[in-house]
Protein backbone atom coordinates (compact mmCIF):
# COMPACT_ATOMS: atom_id res chain seq x y z
CA UNK A 1 0.00 0.00 0.00
CA UNK A 2 1.82 3.32 -1.11
CA UNK A 3 1.33 6.32 0.99
CA UNK A 4 2.75 8.47 -1.67
CA UNK A 5 0.69 9.52 -5.13
CA UNK A 6 2.14 11.67 -7.40
CA UNK A 7 0.77 12.52 -11.40
CA UNK A 8 2.07 14.95 -14.35
CA UNK A 9 -0.24 17.61 -15.15
CA UNK A 10 -0.38 20.07 -18.06
CA UNK A 11 -1.84 23.60 -17.47
CA UNK A 12 -4.43 23.88 -19.71
CA UNK A 13 -5.91 27.06 -21.01
CA UNK A 14 -9.76 26.53 -19.27
CA UNK A 15 -7.69 26.89 -15.98
CA UNK A 16 -5.62 29.65 -16.26
CA UNK A 17 -6.61 33.24 -15.82
CA UNK A 18 -6.27 36.56 -18.12
CA UNK A 19 -2.54 36.35 -16.84
CA UNK A 20 -1.84 33.00 -17.95
CA UNK A 21 -1.23 31.87 -14.67
CA UNK A 22 -3.07 28.45 -12.96
CA UNK A 23 -5.67 30.31 -11.17
CA UNK A 24 -6.26 29.00 -7.70
CA UNK A 25 -9.65 27.33 -8.01
CA UNK A 26 -8.21 25.07 -10.69
CA UNK A 27 -5.64 24.30 -8.97
CA UNK A 28 -7.46 23.52 -5.72
CA UNK A 29 -9.40 21.21 -8.44
CA UNK A 30 -6.42 19.27 -9.35
CA UNK A 31 -5.53 18.86 -5.60
CA UNK A 32 -8.91 17.33 -5.10
CA UNK A 33 -8.67 15.06 -8.52
CA UNK A 34 -5.08 13.17 -6.85
CA UNK A 35 -6.45 12.91 -4.07
CA UNK A 36 -9.81 10.59 -5.42
CA UNK A 37 -7.22 8.93 -7.50
CA UNK A 38 -4.69 8.15 -3.85
CA UNK A 39 -8.52 7.40 -1.82
CA UNK A 40 -8.90 4.70 -4.50
CA UNK A 41 -5.58 2.99 -4.65
CA UNK A 42 -6.25 3.24 -0.55
CA UNK A 43 -9.87 1.74 -1.25
CA UNK A 44 -10.56 4.85 0.95
CA UNK A 45 -12.85 6.51 -1.92
CA UNK A 46 -15.85 7.94 -1.54
CA UNK A 47 -17.88 5.41 -3.13
CA UNK A 48 -16.11 2.78 -0.68
CA UNK A 49 -16.87 4.74 2.16
CA UNK A 50 -20.10 5.31 1.61
CA UNK A 51 -20.40 1.78 1.33
CA UNK A 52 -18.61 0.32 4.32
CA UNK A 53 -18.80 2.61 6.53
CA UNK A 54 -22.15 5.01 6.30
CA UNK A 55 -19.90 7.85 5.61
CA UNK A 56 -18.67 10.93 3.79
CA UNK A 57 -15.49 12.61 3.21
CA UNK A 58 -15.92 16.42 4.04
CA UNK A 59 -12.59 19.01 3.70
CA UNK A 60 -12.32 21.25 6.46
CA UNK A 61 -9.19 23.62 5.52
CA UNK A 62 -6.80 24.70 2.85
CA UNK A 63 -3.46 26.42 3.41
CA UNK A 64 -1.80 26.98 -0.46
CA UNK A 65 1.48 28.70 -0.08
CA UNK A 66 2.62 29.84 -3.52
CA UNK A 67 6.17 30.10 -4.91
CA UNK A 68 5.33 30.71 -8.43
CA UNK A 69 1.88 29.93 -10.07
CA UNK A 70 2.35 27.49 -12.77
CA UNK A 71 1.73 28.63 -16.15
CA UNK A 72 -0.23 28.06 -19.36
CA UNK A 73 0.80 24.92 -21.11
CA UNK A 74 3.74 24.37 -18.49
CA UNK A 75 4.12 20.62 -16.96
CA UNK A 76 4.45 19.69 -13.92
CA UNK A 77 3.96 17.09 -10.88
CA UNK A 78 1.86 17.19 -8.46
CA UNK A 79 2.02 15.01 -5.18
CA UNK A 80 -0.29 13.96 -2.44
CA UNK A 81 0.48 11.89 0.70
CA UNK A 82 -1.50 12.06 3.78
CA UNK A 83 0.30 12.66 7.70
CA UNK A 84 -2.04 11.93 10.40
CA UNK A 85 -5.44 10.13 11.47
CA UNK A 86 -6.52 11.10 14.75
CA UNK A 87 -9.90 12.23 16.18
CA UNK A 88 -11.93 12.81 13.82
CA UNK A 89 -9.26 14.78 11.98
CA UNK A 90 -6.90 13.33 8.71
CA UNK A 91 -4.31 15.26 7.48
CA UNK A 92 -3.11 15.41 3.38
CA UNK A 93 0.00 17.36 1.66
CA UNK A 94 0.49 18.60 -1.96
CA UNK A 95 3.18 20.05 -3.47
CA UNK A 96 3.17 21.05 -7.19
CA UNK A 97 6.79 21.37 -8.95
CA UNK A 98 8.88 21.08 -11.64
CA UNK A 99 12.00 19.49 -12.23
CA UNK A 100 13.85 22.35 -10.83
CA UNK A 101 11.93 24.12 -8.69
CA UNK A 102 8.91 23.80 -6.24
CA UNK A 103 6.26 25.94 -7.46
CA UNK A 104 3.01 25.09 -4.45
CA UNK A 105 2.82 23.34 -1.65
CA UNK A 106 -0.60 22.99 0.72
CA UNK A 107 -1.53 21.58 3.73
CA UNK A 108 -4.85 20.46 4.43
CA UNK A 109 -7.38 18.95 6.78
CA UNK A 110 -10.53 16.76 6.04
CA UNK A 111 -12.95 14.36 8.17
CA UNK A 112 -15.64 12.00 7.69
CA UNK A 113 -19.54 12.73 8.60
CA UNK A 114 -22.01 9.98 9.29
CA UNK A 115 -24.88 9.84 6.27
CA UNK A 116 -27.50 10.11 8.70
CA UNK A 117 -26.76 11.93 11.35
CA UNK A 118 -24.03 14.40 9.54
CA UNK A 119 -22.39 14.15 12.68
CA UNK A 120 -18.72 13.75 12.75
CA UNK A 121 -16.91 10.34 13.03
CA UNK A 122 -13.60 9.57 14.81
CA UNK A 123 -10.89 8.04 12.29
CA UNK A 124 -11.17 4.41 14.38
CA UNK A 125 -14.80 4.16 13.46
CA UNK A 126 -14.70 4.37 9.37
CA UNK A 127 -12.90 1.93 6.72
CA UNK A 128 -9.42 3.46 7.38
CA UNK A 129 -6.01 1.76 6.31
CA UNK A 130 -4.68 2.67 9.99
CA UNK A 131 -1.44 0.60 9.58
CA UNK A 132 -0.13 2.17 7.04
CA UNK A 133 2.41 3.91 7.81
CA UNK A 134 2.17 7.85 7.84
CA UNK A 135 4.70 10.36 6.35
CA UNK A 136 5.96 13.35 8.79
CA UNK A 137 7.55 15.69 6.28
CA UNK A 138 5.73 18.30 5.28
CA UNK A 139 4.83 19.95 2.01
CA UNK A 140 6.35 23.74 3.01
CA UNK A 141 2.58 25.07 3.38
CA UNK A 142 3.39 25.93 7.21
CA UNK A 143 1.13 25.45 9.67
CA UNK A 144 -2.53 27.20 9.50
CA UNK A 145 -3.02 30.81 10.67
CA UNK A 146 -5.20 31.85 13.50
CA UNK A 147 -6.97 34.74 11.85
CA UNK A 148 -10.15 35.70 12.54
CA UNK A 149 -11.46 38.91 11.72
CA UNK A 150 -14.62 41.29 12.13
CA UNK A 151 -17.13 42.03 9.28
CA UNK A 152 -20.18 43.93 9.20
CA UNK A 153 -22.77 45.30 6.58
CA UNK A 154 -19.55 47.84 5.12
CA UNK A 155 -17.58 44.97 3.76
CA UNK A 156 -20.54 43.43 1.69
CA UNK A 157 -19.56 42.59 -1.45
CA UNK A 158 -21.99 40.37 -3.25
CA UNK A 159 -24.61 38.03 -2.42
CA UNK A 160 -24.39 34.83 -4.54
CA UNK A 161 -27.33 32.85 -4.49
CA UNK A 162 -26.72 28.83 -3.85
CA UNK A 163 -27.87 27.22 -7.59
CA UNK A 164 -27.76 23.34 -9.10
CA UNK A 165 -24.75 23.69 -10.41
CA UNK A 166 -23.19 24.82 -6.74
CA UNK A 167 -24.14 21.47 -5.76
CA UNK A 168 -22.04 18.21 -5.54
CA UNK A 169 -22.93 15.02 -4.75
CA UNK A 170 -23.28 14.98 -1.32
CA UNK A 171 -25.95 17.52 -2.12
CA UNK A 172 -24.46 20.74 -0.57
CA UNK A 173 -22.18 23.67 -1.95
CA UNK A 174 -18.86 22.29 -3.42
CA UNK A 175 -15.81 23.36 -1.60
CA UNK A 176 -14.36 24.82 -4.88
CA UNK A 177 -17.57 27.01 -5.31
CA UNK A 178 -16.42 29.13 -1.87
CA UNK A 179 -13.31 29.84 -3.87
CA UNK A 180 -14.90 31.12 -6.74
CA UNK A 181 -16.74 33.74 -4.21
CA UNK A 182 -13.68 34.23 -2.60
CA UNK A 183 -12.33 35.59 -6.38
CA UNK A 184 -15.49 36.85 -7.71
CA UNK A 185 -14.93 39.70 -4.53
CA UNK A 186 -11.98 41.21 -7.09
CA UNK A 187 -12.09 43.09 -10.20
CA UNK A 188 -9.54 42.12 -13.16
CA UNK A 189 -7.62 45.58 -12.21
CA UNK A 190 -7.20 44.39 -8.41
CA UNK A 191 -6.66 40.71 -9.28
CA UNK A 192 -3.87 41.65 -11.46
CA UNK A 193 -1.89 43.13 -8.90
CA UNK A 194 -2.54 40.61 -6.45
CA UNK A 195 0.92 38.86 -5.66
CA UNK A 196 -0.53 36.19 -3.79
CA UNK A 197 1.62 34.57 -0.58
CA UNK A 198 -0.84 32.36 0.82
CA UNK A 199 -4.62 31.27 1.02
CA UNK A 200 -6.53 29.94 3.80
CA UNK A 201 -9.87 28.83 3.44
CA UNK A 202 -11.92 26.86 6.53
CA UNK A 203 -15.28 25.64 5.75
CA UNK A 204 -17.38 25.93 8.65
CA UNK A 205 -20.95 25.08 8.27
CA UNK A 206 -22.99 23.38 5.02
CA UNK A 207 -25.28 25.37 2.65
CA UNK A 208 -27.59 23.52 0.23
CA UNK A 209 -29.34 24.94 -3.00
CA UNK A 210 -31.69 27.65 -2.72
CA UNK A 211 -29.38 29.68 -0.01
CA UNK A 212 -28.22 32.97 -0.14
CA UNK A 213 -24.69 33.36 1.05
CA UNK A 214 -23.34 37.27 1.75
CA UNK A 215 -19.66 37.18 0.98
CA UNK A 216 -17.86 39.94 2.94
CA UNK A 217 -14.48 41.47 2.16
CA UNK A 218 -11.98 43.19 4.41
CA UNK A 219 -9.00 44.88 3.25
CA UNK A 220 -6.44 44.31 5.90
CA UNK A 221 -2.41 44.71 6.67
CA UNK A 222 -1.61 41.41 5.33
CA UNK A 223 -3.83 41.10 2.31
CA UNK A 224 -7.45 40.54 2.47
CA UNK A 225 -9.68 38.57 4.57
CA UNK A 226 -13.27 37.18 3.03
CA UNK A 227 -15.98 35.59 4.71
CA UNK A 228 -19.25 33.86 3.73
CA UNK A 229 -22.20 33.75 6.24
CA UNK A 230 -25.42 32.42 5.63
CA UNK A 231 -28.76 33.46 8.23
CA UNK A 232 -26.30 35.44 10.10
CA UNK A 233 -23.47 32.24 10.35
CA UNK A 234 -20.54 32.27 9.09
CA UNK A 235 -20.00 29.41 6.35
CA UNK A 236 -16.43 29.93 5.53
CA UNK A 237 -13.16 32.22 5.60
CA UNK A 238 -10.49 33.00 3.66
CA UNK A 239 -7.49 34.50 4.36
CA UNK A 240 -5.41 36.17 2.03
CA UNK A 241 -1.59 37.23 2.41
CA UNK A 242 -0.12 39.11 -0.13
CA UNK A 243 3.70 39.61 -1.09
CA UNK A 244 3.33 43.27 -1.88
CA UNK A 245 1.08 43.85 1.48
CA UNK A 246 3.87 43.10 3.94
Amino acid sequence: MNNYYKMPHKVEFSEVDFGYNMRVDHMVEQFQNITGLHSTELEIDANTMRNTSNAFWILSKWKVKVFRMPKFDEIVTIDTWPTFAKGVRFGREFTIHNEKELLVACNSEWCTLDLDTKRPRRVNSVHYPHDMPHREDKSGAGDFLQVREVVDQAHLHHIHNVMLTDIDGNKHTNNIVYIKMMLDCFSIEEFATLDLDEMQITYLSQTFCGDKIQVYKKQTDYGYYIQGSCNDKPIFTCVLTCKNCK
